[in-house]
């Protein structure tokens, strides 16, 4: 007997219904029949799909960052740095992705202390969206939009430490104008 084929598009409910229902609820406040409705699918689809709850957790923590770095990486490629640098940085203060912040900084505040599984993914997925961000330091040193005396390294190391904290901060109820002197000192330090 044949599998019943997939009657729901995976990318679909992975990229983009699984990352805000982990988004929205968390890991562990979020029951998984939640999560089958979240993702309009039936429980049995899930687990026959994705495996289990677990398993689509850490799928969906490598699918949002490679979306994460993919954004970063193609603003390294465009003509202009500083003011998407900008932009980035200043929308996380004023909407910190509709108030949910970062799926990572999430993700190992609930889980990191507890999960070594999931510790290890978050690391790695802030090393990509670092490495991302280098090459982004890297481009802007070369068109001089960016200090050339700086080390990238620590530069995107303090860019990757500070977007965190604003994260943070930003869902611990803090406002707009007072988290923009943050962004503001983090530009001036990297612009030439």
């Amino acid at each position: 007997m044949a599998a019943r084929p997939i009657e729901f598009d995976r990318e679909e409910a992975l990229m983009t219904r699984a990352v805000d229902a982990f988004w929205c609820y968390g890991y562990e406040a979020l029951p998984t029949a939640t999560l089958a409705e979240q993702m309009g699918v039936s429980k049995s689809s899930l687990y026959n799909t994705f495996g289990t709850k677990r398993e689509l957790l850490l799928e969906t923590i490598a699918a949002y960052v490679d979306a994460k770095a993919g954004a970063i990486r193609e603003v390294a490629a465009s003509p202009r740095l500083f003011q998407p640098l900008k932009a980035l940085l200043l929308d996380i203060v004023e909407d910190n992705d509709n108030g949910r912040g970062c799926l990572l900084v999430n993700t190992s505040a609930e889980l990191g202390l507890h999960d070594v599984g999931v510790r290890q993914l978050v690391h790695s997925g802030f090393q990509a969206i670092m490495d991302a961000f280098e090459l982004l330091m890297i481009a802007g040193q070369r068109s001089g939009e960016f200090k050339r005396d700086l080390d990238s390294a620590n530069m995107t190391l303090m860019l990757v430490t500070t977007i965190a904290g604003l994260r943070v901060l930003a869902k611990a109820g803090f406002e707009a104008h007072q988290l923009a002197p943050a962004v503001e000192n983090l530009l001036a330090t990297i612009a030439s």
